[in-house]
């Protein structure tokens, strides 16, 4: 009999997930079926208690806007998942839901690609103060970044986030800082990296949430959110000599993340590439994010 996994959030029908993870499921021969479950905020603690009781879920994905709501709902959460704040994974033990997050690892090795084997900057500035940018402040401490500056249209959701990762970790040097252009722009200059954990972009009709200026030579910037050809943030930093990725390698190295914690098999990435790619270039979506890491699957 056929196992299920879901994609939790509200919306999911853009999402490309269930196009990589389907095309691992069956390269390996596995019967389990990746499938989207739109839930709005209202629904959510039902739908957690049907996934309890349905004997063929081995686990889920979790995305906008639930990541940083449905670890309340679950029977436990994993102690880095605690102290990030945000589930974008659910596995099965037994009858019990775990929550877990695998954003992070997602993050840190696009960021490690992008890098190339370069000396990692030690200043970040991470726009956004939801679960994608609370994994982009654990996968940027974990890449030895010690200054990290974070900005939110609403500065008391950063200044939380902060204190939360002044917390966990003493010695980062961590501060909110006010969504305005002009300070954004000084704060970037300052910077060797920066991440848009927001979901700005996901539109077409969106505006980069930051302007050229804020952009150099020298610098990495990885955008959560994903488009045909790049978003307009991404496509705005490479013409200023910064070194740019966008929200899909994020996406596609979380999804293996999850994947084998579900599977306890390697997950075959370069499978999972191919599938991603060509459901990439075939959507006609602006784009996704991850843990806008914190955003869609």
């Amino acid at each position: 009999m056929s196992k299920r996994i879901v994609l939790l959030g509200h919306p999911v029908a853009h999402s490309l997930s269930p196009a990589f993870q389907q095309a691992a499921f069956d390269h390996l021969g596995l019967p389990v079926r990746y499938e989207l479950m739109d839930v709005p905020p209202k629904g959510l603690a039902a739908a957690v208690a049907a996934l309890r009781a349905d004997p063929d879920l081995i686990g889920a994905n979790v995305t906008i806007p639930h990541k940083e709501t449905i670890g309340a709902l679950l029977d436990s959460v994993t102690e880095e998942t605690t102290a990030i704040g945000a589930v974008n994974t659910i596995t099965r033990a037994g009858s019990r839901l775990v929550g877990r997050n695998t954003d992070v690892a997602g993050l840190r090795g696009a960021l490690d690609a992008l890098l190339d084997g370069r000396r990692t900057p030690r200043a970040a500035l991470i726009l956004g103060a939801g679960g994608a940018a609370r994994a982009a402040v654990a996968a940027l401490v974990g890449a030895a970044v010690g200054q990290i500056s974070i900005t939110n249209r609403h500065l008391r959701r950063a200044e939380q986030v902060a204190a939360a990762a002044s917390k966990t970790w003493p010695h980062l040097a961590i501060r909110a800082v006010p969504w305005h252009e002009s300070i954004l722009v000084e704060e970037a200059a300052r910077v060797g990296i920066v991440i848009n954990a927001t979901s700005l972009g996901l539109s077409s009709k969106d505006a980069p949430p930051l302007p050229a200026a804020a952009f150099r030579e020298g610098q990495f910037l990885i955008d959560a959110v994903y488009a045909p050809g790049g978003t307009a943030l991404v496509r705005s930093a490479r013409a200023a000599g910064a070194e740019a990725a966008d929200g899909l390698e994020m996406l596609l190295l979380q999804g293996a993340a999850s994947f084998e914690l579900w599977t306890g098999r390697p997950a075959p990435i370069s499978i999972m590439r191919d599938a991603l790619a060509a459901a990439a270039a075939s959507s006609t979506h602006a784009g996704e994010s991850p843990a806008v890491i914190g955003g869609a699957q």
